[in-house]
């Protein structure tokens, strides 16, 4: 860590550099996190030392307070070499994006004394929450919980079991670890050092200062954001950090692709880089990766714009657009898997194999309801159409 002065820290705080310097030690973790089905425990150290952890936290807290944009490209940058660690700091700083917008007393509860946790969850909201006095009872399970492992805080997605007795229908909230079941169930294709498994609460007592309206918080509009970062929607930040992890698993494999082919001999000794059909899958899903590198470019300078704008709530137009081209970086990325490893040849069949891996880890993370390609283009298509997505003020704004 740093013995600068908290301003200084932040202003001067290198994420590029914070981010390259770890890759070796994220590298050399990966394969004992797919074997664990968990983050390793190194793996995790470094992202909390690297900084990269406090990249969106607030600045009070000893955060950095950044635009979307640097966690976006960190994102990216880490899926160079390992998609699970990668994937765990792209979840839990997303969530460092949500709760800079509940109060101050939740903050301070969260990050004052280790402002360098990671914090899992999930917002999908698969609980239920009642009003008692002083606040809520929370029930649910929810799935998905990446990083779970590491993390001491827990953010949940949740309805109004009485949605006549309140002004809105979901609520997110904050829980502590103890309250907390993990489920074991992250046995899956690929992603597998996420730890994603599914994550029990019962019975659990939430104060009202941990637990926050969906719609305004997520739309930008809570009265607890205090700086632009938490002004910005949610939902279009987090299709868009996704979408840099998953391209840069992708990148990544595709690189593993062309240098394995550029060395390939079939049995007969005929020279696969010579091959027509070779040729022209390297030259297609290197211009699709290409061109989900320019989008997820793009996304970040336009985040930065917002940021300076600072004009909450964006237009249902800019946030889709945001949304479609986060979840078409991630289609662009799948097609390009899909192609190489079609022809990777019968050693890509075997665990360990870099194109297997990254391949495994694309069709995986894209299986994510916030990138789904389908439900966004709908979205997309609508907001072009009719201009907007006439949505329900008191419902979950995950668009």
């Amino acid at each position: 860590m740093m013995n600068l002065p908290l301003d200084s820290r932040v202003s001067e705080f290198d994420y590029k550099g914070a981010a390259r310097a770890i890759l070796p030690r994220l590298a050399g973790a990966s394969a004992n996190s797919e074997r664990l089905r968990r983050l390793d425990d190194d793996a995790a150290a470094a992202l909390r030392e690297s900084g990269l952890s406090r990249l969106i936290t607030p600045k009070k807290f000893g955060g950095f307070e950044l635009s979307p944009s640097a966690h976006i490209w960190a994102c990216a940058e880490l899926g160079q070499v390992c998609s699970s660690a990668s994937w765990v700091l792209m979840v839990c700083v997303a969530h460092d994006y949500i709760i800079g917008r509940f109060p101050e007393e939740c903050q301070r509860e969260v990050y004052e004394g280790d402002a360098d946790n990671l914090l899992a969850g999930s917002l999908q909201p698969q609980g239920m929450i009642e009003r008692v006095p002083g606040g809520w009872r929370l029930n649910g399970r929810w799935q998905f919980g990446s990083g779970c492992d590491h993390s001491p805080w827990f953010i949940f997605g949740a309805k109004v079991i009485d949605p006549k007795a309140d002004d809105y229908l979901v609520y997110h909230v904050m829980i502590r670890r103890a309250d907390v079941i993990f489920d074991d169930t992250w046995h899956t294709l690929g992603m597998r050092g996420t730890g994603s498994k599914d994550l029990v609460v019962r019975d659990a007592l939430i104060p009202e200062h941990r637990a926050m309206p969906t719609f305004p918080t997520f739309m930008g509009l809570s009265p607890h954001a205090k700086a632009p970062t938490y002004r910005l929607p949610v939902y279009a930040g987090l299709a868009s950090m996704l979408s840099g992890s998953v391209l840069g698993m992708a990148e990544r494999g595709f690189k593993a692709f062309v240098e394995k082919t550029s060395e390939r001999k079939s049995a007969y000794g005929v020279v696969k880089a010579e091959s027509a059909s070779m040729q022209r899958r390297i030259a297609e899903s290197g211009a699709e990766i290409a061109q989900a590198r320019r989008l997820l470019d793009d996304i970040c300078q336009r985040f930065d714009v917002a940021m300076a704008a600072d004009q909450p709530p964006m237009s249902d137009r800019d946030r889709i657009q945001f949304r479609w081209d986060a979840a078409y970086i991630a289609e662009l990325s799948r097609r390009a898997m899909e192609r190489v490893y079609a022809s990777a040849g019968a050693h890509g069949l075997y665990e360990g194999h870099p194109v297997l891996q990254a391949y495994r880890d694309v069709v995986t993370a894209c299986h994510h309801a916030v990138v789904d390609f389908d439900t966004v283009s709908e979205m997309q298509g609508r907001v072009t159409l009719l201009g907007s997505l006439n949505e329900n003020p008191r419902a979950a704004p995950f668009a």
